[in-house]
């Protein structure tokens, strides 16, 4: 399949194509960032088992064709809570592992986009979202907030990309920011690769998505923090190059920097 369409870029680390536009609204001060009263608990449990799951997991796996490969890989987490990292090119990567990889209850570390749309606030948070911290006091409520699941055994769904690029086939560059949670813990880390292939019966039709799960990763606990987030940043990073290269995976939009616009038209 030939590419669609060209996109160019100016910024790898910084660009966003999610085209969502949402105006980003700073959390209230007394936002919470876990709900421990049993009502709160009971509606998350309803929304999230009864609600959410039944009614997206089959249009989101028709219309998308998910596929999930490599899953027998979380046979060894049946009792431990454990990171999920996985690069950002739909705007279902923020259910992905909810609907069709984890089969604990999962939760997503997303920006404050997804916390500002009026009236959702509490529902997007008792679905699943941690909004990334803007201050020191969101910084500690977050970071509770994480170990806290991560000791209920949960899975936590993180994109170290950031940003989502509709359809990318390739790994954008990261830093090791966002590992520093499995590093203090001493959870494991799962890679994830989104990949995509060329539908059988609609050869017209976008490609399909193709979920590849990696062998977990622990952190080495005898190493300075410093140096296991880096250690951990490179196993997830270079899955996911091996994994983008290795199976199939059809250029539906061709991203390109913007420098080469000039030199294609």
């Amino acid at each position: 399949m030939k590419p669609k369409k060209t996109v160019y870029y100016e910024n790898a680390l910084t660009d966003d194509f999610a085209g969502t536009k949402i105006e980003r609204k700073p959390l209230p001060e007394n936002y919470k960032y876990v709900r421990k009263g049993i009502f709160s608990r009971m509606a998350a449990f309803f929304l999230y088992w009864i609600i959410a799951l039944p009614i997206l997991w089959l249009p989101v796996k028709l219309i998308f064709g998910v596929k999930v490969k490599g899953k027998k890989n979380l046979k060894v987490l049946r009792r431990q809570g454990a990171f999920y990292y996985c690069n950002h090119t739909q705007i279902i990567d923020a259910v992905s592992v909810q609907l069709f990889v984890s089969h604990r209850r999962a939760y997503i570390v997303a920006d404050q986009d997804a916390t500002s749309i009026k009236g959702i606030r509490t529902l997007v948070t008792l679905l699943g979202c941690i909004p990334v911290p803007e201050n020191a006091d969101e910084h500690r409520k977050f970071m509770e907030c994480i170990e806290y699941r991560i000791k209920q055994h949960r899975a936590i769904s993180i994109f170290p990309e950031a940003h989502i690029w509709p359809y990318s086939t390739h790994i954008r560059p990261y830093g090791d920011a966002s590992f520093v949670y499995p590093a203090e813990l001493g959870a494991p880390c799962v890679p994830l690769c989104v990949t995509y292939r060329q539908r059988k019966f609609r050869k017209k039709a976008k490609p399909a998505v193709t979920i590849h799960v990696g062998k977990p990763i622990y952190p080495d606990m005898k190493l300075g923090l410093s140096d296991r987030k880096k250690e951990l940043r490179d196993k997830v990073y270079y899955y996911m190059l091996d994994a983008s290269a290795e199976y199939e995976n059809v250029e539906y939009i061709q991203y390109l920097p913007k420098e080469r616009k000039g030199a294609d038209q």
